[in-house]
């Protein structure tokens, strides 16, 4: 058997679902798009900043011939429950997040990958990498021809869709490369059309900084005119996924390691999440991907969602975040929300929270709060609030 045949065949026995070869060249396109996005001050944030190492795996590993391209499909048969309704209205994780972390998941089964090559190739070099390494693993993916580029940006995958977690090992080996997958989108735009806040400005160009994938992981506060558009969104958004007819028959892998941890759920409750402590996050969420920002992030973005929701029960958890929630970004996201949802007794915490804050920038958030409940000011006006 070929050494490629077998490195797929082992790929595929430790639990990768698609495995593809290809050369270990620059990413010339990769590197014109990111020189462009950084000159229009649109660079993708949480990513390595040098374009070069990014786009180019002998900046990795000198002795690079070869990448070796993998994929997880993590599509589950379960489906997001959020609602606005009831007296505990529930918010929406993007699908990603619902089972274990897959970063430690991937890494670990590369590293078998790699100590298997080393025991069949002597003299054996090779990196591994998964998203938060410096390579665009999208580019790296459409190059060894493990799948090409839908109009939202993402790498979708003969049968999986875009439904996958994607990885690669860089090496010496020289090994024969896949070819190209000849598929599209053809003329349709689902996706463009479906962004919730316009971030597709293009086909193929998404505006990093008005995704709500972004501003659901973004530090600091989130911009107003944006979080109508949020909705029910607590961390990711799958909308353009979700619209995409590629997607509508994609394989359900349901592995085991990607189904909703019962802790987790596809869809936890907003007031929950806004009141959580430091160990609840934790054990809540420490084996997920979205751990990584914090209970702070988490908290700001259930306040914007209970504002979306227009639920009058969210009311007195949201006034005694205001009230009493150490952190100013979580409090003036809680003061924006009730002024979304307002009412008398929404009205009477923003008074009463407006005489006895003292931090300059929630004072702006309750200000506007209650220009909101005075209709003098939409829920999407701009107003520069950057609490943390």
């Amino acid at each position: 058997m070929a050494l490629e045949s077998e490195i797929k065949a082992y790929a595929r026995r430790i639990g990768f679902d698609v495995v593809a070869i290809g050369r270990a060249d620059a990413y010339e396109r990769a590197r014109r798009v990111l020189e462009q996005r950084r000159t229009e001050g649109r660079y993708p944030a949480f990513t390595e900043p040098d374009i070069a190492v990014r786009c180019d795996p002998r900046r990795l590993l000198p002795s690079a011939r070869s990448v070796i391209a993998l994929g997880v499909s993590y599509l589950t048969p379960h489906r997001s429950r959020a609602t606005r309704a009831g007296t505990d209205p529930k918010g929406q994780l993007s699908r990603y997040t619902w089972g274990q972390d897959y970063h430690p998941l991937l890494r670990h089964r590369m590293q078998q990958l790699v100590d298997f090559l080393a025991r069949r190739v002597p003299g054996l070099e090779a990196q591994a990498f998964v998203d938060t390494g410096p390579p665009v693993d999208r580019e790296v993916a459409a190059a060894a021809g493990l799948g090409w580029y839908g109009k939202n940006a993402c790498l979708y995958v003969p049968g999986f869709g875009s439904w996958v977690f994607l990885g690669e090992i860089i090496t010496n080996l020289q090994l024969k490369p896949d070819p190209p997958v000849a598929l599209d989108c053809g003329d349709c735009d689902r996706c463009i059309r479906a962004c919730p806040t316009g971030a597709i400005r293009e086909p193929f160009y998404v505006d990093p900084y008005r995704c709500v994938s972004h501003l659901t992981q973004m530090s600091g506060s989130i911009p107003v005119e944006l979080r109508p558009a949020m909705g029910l969104k607590v961390f990711g958004c799958d909308v353009c996924q979700d619209v995409c007819p590629w997607n509508a028959d994609a394989i359900v892998a349901d592995r085991p390691e990607f189904r909703p941890l019962p802790e987790v759920g596809t869809a936890p409750s907003l007031i929950d999440l806004l009141t959580i402590s430091k160990g609840e996050f934790r054990r809540r969420f420490g084996r997920t991907a979205l751990a990584w920002r914090g209970k702070k992030t988490l908290q700001r973005n259930a306040a914007i969602a209970l504002g979306n929701s227009r639920n009058p029960a969210a009311v007195p958890a949201l006034a005694r975040a205001l009230a009493s929630d150490p952190k100013p970004v979580v409090r003036g996201s809680a003061a924006w929300a009730l002024g979304r949802i307002g009412g008398a007794a929404a009205r009477a915490a923003l008074e009463e929270a407006q005489r006895r804050e003292t931090n300059a920038q929630v004072l702006e958030e309750i200000g506007l709060a209650l220009r909101m409940l005075a209709g003098e000011t939409p829920a999407s006006a701009t107003k520069p609030a950057r609490a943390t």
